[in-house]
């Protein structure tokens, strides 16, 4: 296949993708088709930038991260949700390939085509589009993607910057034999006329020297998550709760825990001992009142803060209620028994109110991620993630959602409807 040219395109890639829902893009075949609009390159020489990207999130990117300003407030991994990063592959906004590993990749960006030694080894390509609007952008390892953790402005004087001319352009990435080639990756970008015109991988592209050439987050899973109410002991430690809200069932959050009790388990842990620790959050540890329990394993200096508080990021394995209170000289623990998130139903009519309720309240709210929102917990795995997952987007007081724990499905549905009100 011939590759871009300084001369007008005649060829242009293989049709990588039938649809926007196939995950496999090597099921589509026939004559390339040309691509109209391309431009030809009059400057004589084309750009051609040879970088090494280190990589902790197995992927590289090329994006001007105030591009992606709409993200700031979504979590780390809004770009694999095919839903959220839609009209950003419409618009051009990045240019990004995941790989099979982390590390170190030699990646090279140009407007001409692929050397004679790349085109050897060439193997898995897929195509995006990318409009550049102020002249550089970033080339980086998949860190610079603004999110809820990461704020695009702390990237305007980072040293990855490219300078890359304004325009709009089809992107094709090519992976290439792992140490064939002094490149790992190659990035050709080719000035279109018309960016509308490329046709475009549906996700980010994943590609693997070998294998045919992918995507990642078609149909993106909603909310989810991941109780163990079977692995509930008889008794646990009490640690107050002092966050305002609720922690959710089922899913990895970030807590406070008291200083003592971090000391003895890290000790124990730099001694070689076994440091895990049965816990169970509450307001109070009266009978009768519900809780969640955890169990820490790992404990780092850097867990504690500079005010001297204790956050520790853990799974909340389930929601309890407390049976009983054992309170020794030597101890301070509680008996519980498990509460497992509700199990039942909720008829597709209430869901939908559920749905019209939580999308006219987001809007009412001004909250600039209402899409995403709502279409995550559409996707949710089941009608108990779907509640917890607006529960988390309420930020409900943990006293005013405590009453919520051993109600059914229905029940909490209704609670939200009056809430949404």
């Amino acid at each position: 296949m011939k590759r871009y040219s300084e001369k007008p395109l005649r060829a242009i890639l293989s049709l990588l993708f039938c649809s926007a829902f196939l995950l496999v893009l090597g099921a589509c075949a026939g004559t390339p088709k040309p691509l109209e609009n391309a431009m030809p390159d009059n400057s004589g020489q084309a750009l051609s930038v040879s970088k090494v990207v280190h990589s902790d999130n197995s992927m590289i990117t090329l994006l001007d991260p105030a591009d992606l300003t709409h993200h700031q407030s979504q979590p780390a991994n809004w770009y694999l949700h095919d839903f959220a990063i839609k009209d950003d592959l419409q618009s051009g906004r990045f240019a990004a390939v995941l790989t099979e590993r982390a590390g170190k990749f030699n990646v090279r960006v140009t407007t001409g085509e692929l050397s004679p030694a790349e085109s050897a080894v060439a193997g898995a390509e897929a195509k995006l589009r990318l409009r550049v609007r102020n002249h550089q952008l970033l080339l980086s390892g998949g860190d610079t993607w603004p999110s809820e953790e990461v704020d695009h402005r702390q990237f305007a004087h980072d040293a990855r910057w490219i300078s890359i001319p304004n325009g709009d352009y089809g992107v094709i990435i090519t992976a290439l034999k792992p140490g064939a080639a002094h490149s790992d990756y190659v990035f050709q970008l080719i000035r279109v006329n018309d960016m509308t015109k490329v046709k475009h991988a549906p996700a980010v592209p994943k590609l693997i020297y070998g294998d045919k050439a992918a995507v990642v987050g078609v149909n993106a899973k909603g909310f989810q998550y991941y109780e163990q109410c079977l692995d509930v002991p008889a008794t646990a430690n009490w640690a107050p709760l002092s966050a305002r809200t609720m922690p959710i069932p089922g899913a990895m959050q970030k807590i406070e825990l008291p200083r003592s009790m971090h000391t003895w388990a890290f000790n124990q842990q730099q001694a070689g001992n076994v440091a895990t620790i049965p816990v169970v959050l509450s307001r109070d540890p009266e009978i009768g009142s519900y809780g969640f329990y955890l169990k820490p394993r790992r404990w780092k200096k850097e867990q504690v803060q500079s005010n001297g508080d204790v956050i520790v990021e853990t799974l909340i394995r389930c929601a309890v209620e407390i049976t009983d209170v054992v309170a020794t000289p030597q101890e301070f623990a509680l008996r519980l028994k498990a509460v497992p998130t509700a199990s039942d139903r909720v008829p597709g009519w209430k869901k939908q109110q559920l749905m019209d309720g939580l999308d006219q309240w987001l809007r009412t709210t001004n909250d600039p991620d209402w899409l995403f929102k709502v279409a995550k917990v559409k996707r949710s795995a089941n009608d108990g993630a779907m509640i917890l997952g607006i529960l988390e987007y309420l930020k409900l007081s943990s006293k005013e959602t405590e009453k919520l724990l051993p109600m059914s499905n229905a029940l909490r549905v209704d609670f939200l409807l009056e809430r949404f009100k």
